[in-house]
């Protein structure tokens, strides 16, 4: 018989046999006898394995009755392993909730599925040596990054994302770069001069320089320095436009935004699921719109005046939406305009997104679509402080309109746009300071007609 003390698992060979039963956490993982083969090496490296004790090959018949070759720990590392899996669940428990992630993690599969991930991709010691300084240095940026991991690793599995673990390791780094920023501007609360607003947007930049400083793989590395980038051209750090970004990076930047939207900063309360899709569906120009919809029908969270098609074949329009139970919402259904809420039975449920009306009825009426270029071009003037032409553009959007109109329909919507945009960091917080001035000088005028 021939035994080796030690085998690494890049020394492993089809067809040899594990003499021992492999535990982790009192977990039987693989039984004795078992023989090697391509899905168990997967196994393996999933798990995060990197070497046994003795193994036969296939012609060896284990001495199964010797004792000592059923000795119980036959995981090296395992309080690596441990710590690993237990710095999992700490995350999961401080991102998770339903009115974020709708149901999707309310099943053992899933949730499996993205520890193995996690325990596979911390096994590298660089990316975790990198996440652990991350989460000492700045906890909400390791937060964030966590629930970037797992809504993109569960809309990367979805959408047929090829190297998922290299895409899984992406979310986790995406702001490694955010180590070299100040606690001091990270964690700032009050409004942020413009050099201070410059600086944060410097951060996928470090990230690539800290990647190639500590050897870390090239595969994640757009992640790392493109995720704030948008399709129209409008991010940073480069200004690539649609043509120039890869499908992954299309799909971080929809998940980066969301989790940033819907997570609770020390300095303002989150946004409700719903109104996070809201801004992403009415971003289309901004944020790849197939993402978009795949992450809503991944955790089954729609905004009102969504159309629907049902498990039971038929369409519905959603009316209105409750934000501590996104998934059960009120339902109009479309011809009979009957209206119910969607059964707590899940004897019906909703099978695919088909169209956001509010969308939809944009692109119907050419007049609408004017005043939407109008007031895209009002809203990037008032942002970039230029006044005068600014108001060229309020003046077609309001044309026409009575006051209170213009109040709740621009003035309104005004002051939520440039909310939206500091908090999507495309304004710093001094620069919505400055826009909100503006709207103030825009209300005088309109209302002193």
């Amino acid at each position: 018989m021939s035994n080796l003390d030690i085998t690494y698992i890049s020394e492993l060979k089809i067809g040899q046999v594990i003499p021992s039963d492999i535990y982790f956490n009192k977990t039987l993982l693989i039984k004795a006898g078992t023989k090697i083969d391509d899905a168990l090496l997967q196994n393996l490296h999933n798990w995060g394995i990197t070497r046994l004790s003795s193994l036969y090959t296939k012609n060896e018949t284990p001495e199964v009755s010797k004792p000592q070759i059923k000795k119980k720990e036959k995981i090296f590392y395992s309080k690596e392993l441990f710590d690993i899996k237990k710095l999992f669940y700490e995350s999961l428990q401080y991102v998770v909730s339903e009115t974020r992630y709708g149901l999707i993690l309310n099943g053992d599969a899933q949730i499996t599925w993205l520890e193995n991930l996690f325990i596979s991709s911390l096994l590298n010691s660089q990316v975790s040596i990198a996440l652990l300084s991350l989460k000492k240095k700045d906890p909400y940026s390791y937060f964030h990054s966590f629930d970037v991991f797992l809504l993109g690793s569960l809309l990367a599995e979805m959408s047929g994302i090829r190297d998922i673990r290299s895409f899984a390791i992406g979310c986790l780094l995406h702001d490694i770069g955010k180590l070299q920023i100040s606690n001091e501007l990270l964690q700032k609360e009050g409004k942020l001069s413009k050099a201070e607003f410059d600086e944060i947007q410097k951060h996928p930049l470090y990230g690539v320089d800290f990647m190639e400083e500590n050897n870390l793989s090239s595969s994640y590395r757009d992640l790392v320095k493109s995720h704030h980038e948008r399709l129209d051209g409008t991010g940073y750090p480069e200004g690539l436009t649609e043509s120039f970004l890869s499908e992954e990076v299309r799909l971080l930047a929809v998940v980066d935004t969301y989790s940033a939207l819907t997570l609770q900063r020390s300095y303002r309360g989150a946004f409700s699921s719903i109104k996070a899709f809201e801004l992403l569906l009415g971003k289309h120009h901004k944020y790849d719109k197939k993402f978009v919809i795949n992450l809503m029908e991944l955790v089954n969270i729609y905004p009102t005046d969504s159309i629907v098609r049902l498990s039971n074949g038929k369409k519905a329009k959603i009316k209105s939406v409750h934000e501590n139970q996104p998934y059960f919402p009120f339902l109009e259904e479309i011809g009979t305009k009957r209206i119910y809420q969607l059964p707590l039975n899940f004897s019906v449920t909703i099978s695919r997104f088909i169209e956001w009306d509010q969308v939809s009825d944009l692109e119907a009426d050419d007049d609408l679509n004017k005043k939407e270029i109008y007031w895209s071009y009002f809203i990037n003037h008032i942002s970039a402080g230029n006044m005068e032409e600014a108001m060229n553009y309020y003046r077609l959007i309001t044309e026409g309109m009575e006051l209170n109109n213009i109040f709740i329909d621009v003035i309104i919507r005004m002051i939520k746009e440039i909310e939206t945009k500091r908090v999507e960091g495309e304004l710093s917080t001094g620069e919505e300071h400055d826009a909100f001035l503006k709207i103030k000088d825009i209300l005088v005028e309109t209302f002193n007609k």
